[in-house]
């Protein structure tokens, strides 16, 4: 039995990426979180915000590669049923003609199906349709209890869904994770909030509206996270001038003098 190779899928991943990416801004931050993921290997990547599946699929593909992990991706699809989508949709060549032909009569599960059965990764991919909201239960029940090592959250950067979003997702994170959030870092209210948000966690401080709204569990959960890990904000920008150009990444890790996972130190 052959062993799956990126090689023989790339005219294919390249297509969904240049073809498909541009839609929702994520041609890049594919490409980007690709990369993590073969660096951390992480077991459970929870993406919300599925859209067109570009970012799904070269995640999938490199969990893929490194042979573990799973992707649980979340969108209810709505988007799909845009006539601008579907006149956009019906003009893909190449690599993806047939994608344009099933988009105008297909459902959104069986498109995105298409397409992770096309780059042989739908093994690595658990597509949840539905609204997305803000507890993040619905992804540990899916993901069988296991922590969340790495979140993508890409459907809406408003400073209150991000705070909802953290609230909801940070009592099920690994203490070491990494949380992006799409587009938040050249939206100025969410670019402060953001800022003043990790400070506050990185002085051991859980915000009053946390406090109030979460459960018995989900708080103590959060606070030994919090009294465990430090918080690095990241504001990755591009240098595009487009809307959706930036991503904010937040990196958590045990508070230590030594890099999480690091081995072989060197002390010379």
């Amino acid at each position: 039995m052959q062993s799956w190779n990126i090689k023989q899928h790339l005219d294919t991943l390249f297509a969904i990426r240049d073809q498909l990416g541009p839609v929702y801004g994520s041609e890049d931050l594919c490409m980007l979180l690709y990369s993590m993921v073969r660096r951390e290997q992480p077991q459970v990547v929870v993406e919300l915000g599925t859209g067109l599946g570009a970012t799904t699929a070269w995640v999938a593909s490199a969990l893929k590669e490194i042979g573990t992990g799973r992707i649980y991706t979340f969108d209810n699809g709505s988007h799909f049923q845009d006539a601008s989508v579907k006149a956009f949709l019906s003009q893909l060549g190449g690599e993806l003609h047939e994608f344009a032909r099933l988009s105008q009569t297909g459902s959104y599960e069986a498109c995105m199906d298409w397409i992770f059965q096309r780059v042989d990764v739908a093994d690595r991919v658990q597509l949840v349709k539905g609204d997305i909201g803000f507890d993040a239960r619905a992804a540990e029940a899916v993901a069988q209890g296991k922590k969340i090592d790495l979140l993508f959250s890409d459907f809406n950067h408003a400073p209150k869904t991000i705070i909802q979003l953290l609230a909801g997702y940070l009592p099920y994170v690994n203490t070491t994770s990494a949380i992006y959030i799409d587009s938040a870092p050249t939206h100025l209210p969410s670019y402060w909030m953001l800022e003043n948000l990790v400070q506050m966690l990185n002085a051991k401080r859980i915000p009053a509206a946390w406090r109030h709204e979460l459960g018995a569990e989900q708080l103590a959960a959060l606070r030994d996270l919090v009294d465990q890990c430090r918080f690095q904000l990241v504001h990755l920008v591009e240098k595009t001038p487009r809307s959706q150009n930036s991503t904010a990444w937040i990196r958590i890790a045990p508070d230590d003098i030594f890099p999480a996972g690091a081995t072989h130190l060197r002390f010379q």
